[in-house]
């Protein structure tokens, strides 16, 4: 091999390297602002009832034997 093919080589390895890890940083992001909007939406769908603690509800059980 010569030096000009082997330079050539060698300058396509590196830009594929940097190309891989854009990919990468991109993709992370995407994951990340798909967990966000799923985190969003479970909060938003099951929305926490209020409980009155001077409501009797729930304070008497009716039991037969």
């Amino acid at each position: 091999m010569d030096i000009a093919s082997m330079s050539t080589a060698m300058s396509n390895m590196q830009t594929q390297a940097s190309h891989a890890t854009k990919i990468n940083s991109m993709v992370k992001d995407q994951i990340e602002a798909t967990g966000q909007q799923a985190l969003q939406l479970i909060q938003s769908a099951a929305p926490v009832p209020t409980v009155d603690p001077t409501s009797s509800v729930g304070q008497n059980i009716d039991i037969r034997v």
